[in-house]
């Protein structure tokens, strides 16, 4: 089987699972421990903590671990929101967001949040003119995800967050498909957050980045894990193994998206005269390594199926919506119709793709077009 979903999650990487086994063995004990063994564990913990800190160029303290990318979000919003709810009460987004965001969403708005959602172009994108005329006197917190999970696009993070610095209106980024693979500008961010099995880590962990400069409410009061961020014995092992991942990739990331841009071309000048196949996304301000078609008047679910059966692993969208018959809120936010929302297919790329894997996918979609439409 090749594997093309990689935006749903990534295999293990040797060295990952090396450093879950070690540090699972000799640095078992619980981190909150004050005997020398619980200290050791501790240490690990700190070091990991400062691993990840260092390659987004931030502080130490201003990382926070949790059980994924998901609990991360919904822990960074709640807890940013809610500490500024005496300011205002009114959250800008996005509704090409992940699952995660539009579910923190609902519960903000239960709890008396004013929640607007921006329009974006045929692209998926965030204009500044959009934002800007988008902004209320009481808006406290934009969340808006560096790249989107379905359609690829990249949004220009270090431009809303000029306007929003300027605002001094707190901006947070759902980063989990670009960390480790694209530069996150940290630096004009509030809070960021990341998921360690995007990234050739372990599944059950994830980080929050949240300025230190910025006062939050924890959401469960009274917590002493995770600097009061969150509840629960922190599972090193993972936590060690999420470092090491990202220690590893981050040398060789740039070299991966340079080849993965070829790959995607490939694909692209493939069908590029077969008014057939649409892609989706930007053009060139996406992940280098996804891509997001729609073969017109067939559904993304038999596609799928047909790929399967040829021995191709794609995908229909986000993993976190498997099972929802719905269509993809990001496709009808670009305008697509209900109809034109189910054709998605989503085929990613990772460290592990060769050239043959591609030129494999591409005679599988020539055959499945002429399957359901005719040579």
């Amino acid at each position: 089987m090749i594997y093309f979903d990689y935006s749903a999650t990534t295999p293990m990487s040797s060295y990952a699972l090396e450093t879950y086994n070690r540090v699972a063995t000799d640095f078992f004990a619980n981190s909150r421990s004050i005997h020398r063994q619980g200290l050791e564990s501790d240490d690990v913990l700190t070091l990991s903590r400062q691993s990840i800190a260092d390659l987004l160029s931030v502080q130490r303290d201003e990382i926070y671990f949790t059980g994924s990318g998901s609990e991360a979000t919904f822990l960074a919003l709640t807890s940013l929101a809610f500490s500024r709810e005496h300011k205002g009460r009114t959250i800008i987004t996005t509704e090409g967001e992940h699952h995660s965001v539009h579910q923190t969403m609902m519960y903000l708005q239960e709890h008396g949040f004013n929640i607007i959602y921006l329009p974006v172009n045929q692209f998926g994108q965030v204009t500044e003119e959009t934002l800007r005329s988008t902004i209320t006197a009481d808006t406290i917190l934009v969340s808006i995800a560096h790249a989107n999970s379905e359609i690829g696009t990249v949004q220009n993070l270090s431009e809303l967050g000029h306007i929003l610095n300027e605002e001094g209106i707190l901006f947070h980024s759902d980063c989990v498909q670009t960390f480790g693979k694209l530069d996150i500008p940290t630096s004009l961010l509030t809070s960021a957050t990341f998921s360690a099995h995007k990234l050739y880590g372990p599944k059950g962990v994830g980080a929050a980045y949240i300025n230190k400069q910025t006062h939050w409410t924890p959401f469960l009061q009274g917590t002493t894990h995770e600097m009061g961020f969150r509840a629960g014995t922190v599972d090193v092992p993972s936590i060690a193994a999420f470092a090491a991942a990202a220690e590893e990739y981050w040398p060789i990331a740039k070299d991966d998206m340079v080849k993965f841009r070829q790959y995607r071309q490939m694909v692209v000048d493939s069908f590029s005269s077969d008014s057939r196949f649409i892609f989706e996304g930007h053009p060139t301000k996406r992940l280098p390594f996804h891509i997001c078609l729609r073969i017109k008047g067939v559904e993304g679910q038999l596609v799928m199926l047909d790929c399967n059966r040829n021995g191709l692993a794609v995908s229909t969208g986000s993993a976190c919506r498997v099972g929802d018959t719905k269509p993809s809120n990001t496709m009808l936010s670009i305008g697509r119709s209900i109809e034109e929302a189910h054709e998605l297919v989503r085929i990613t790329f990772g460290r592990y793709t060769k050239k043959a894997d591609i030129n494999k996918l591409i005679d599988t979609l020539k055959q499945i077009v002429i399957t359901y439409k005719g040579d």
